[in-house]
């Protein structure tokens, strides 16, 4: 969806744990994410807005901008409420499309967003990035074969992600920190 929201926890989001109004945003996007991914790997990442007439399209970005409101404003009440309209949206924009005859990607994608809201989609082969990428402008398709080079290259630099990753199957990479580059310069005094 828009933005992804931390989970509030107390390890690696302290500031919102035990913080009613973060948790309660959290969960009142839950659903309405779940609609938004799912209709997202049927039609394409932000596909679906240009498949229907201009007046559904404009309803659709004005209860978005009010979900952004409510989220920036921090109301709870506005999100809860911003949400299910998103949610009656999303399955509005899918009806209209499917009722106009306009026809899902066809390409077998998993979706996800990054931390700074970027679409990514992982794909099988470069035949499937090319066609999901076609139909999807502005997301990031990745390939299977890509991931494990991508990964490969992490864990080399890293053994200990390798380790982990066969010790514990299902522990996961959260944040990836990056080096400071050292200075060594001379001071200009």
């Amino acid at each position: 969806m828009d933005r992804r929201r931390q989970r509030p926890d107390k390890l690696t989001a302290p500031e919102t744990f035990t913080n009613p109004i973060a948790d309660g945003i959290y969960h009142a996007l839950r659903p309405l994410d779940a609609v938004a991914s799912r209709l997202e790997e049927k039609w394409g990442v932000d596909r679906l807005p240009n498949l229907v007439t201009p007046e559904t399209a404009s309803r659709f970005g004005m209860a978005k901008a009010k979900l952004d409101a409510a989220l920036e404003a921090g109301d709870v009440d506005a999100v809860v409420h911003r949400a299910a309209v998103m949610i009656r949206g999303w399955e509005a924009l899918d009806a209209e499309a499917t009722a106009a005859g306009r026809k899902p990607v066809e390409v077998e994608a998993w979706l996800w967003r990054d931390d700074n809201d970027v679409p990514h989609a992982f794909v099988r082969d470069a035949s499937d990035a090319i066609r999901y990428g076609k139909a999807s402008p502005g997301v990031r398709c990745w390939t299977m074969a890509e991931i494990v080079r991508v990964a490969a290259a992490a864990g080399e630099r890293s053994s200990l992600i390798g380790r982990v990753k066969e010790k514990w199957p299902g522990a996961e990479v959260t944040d990836i920190k990056r080096k400071k580059e050292v200075l060594d310069d001379e001071l200009p005094f």
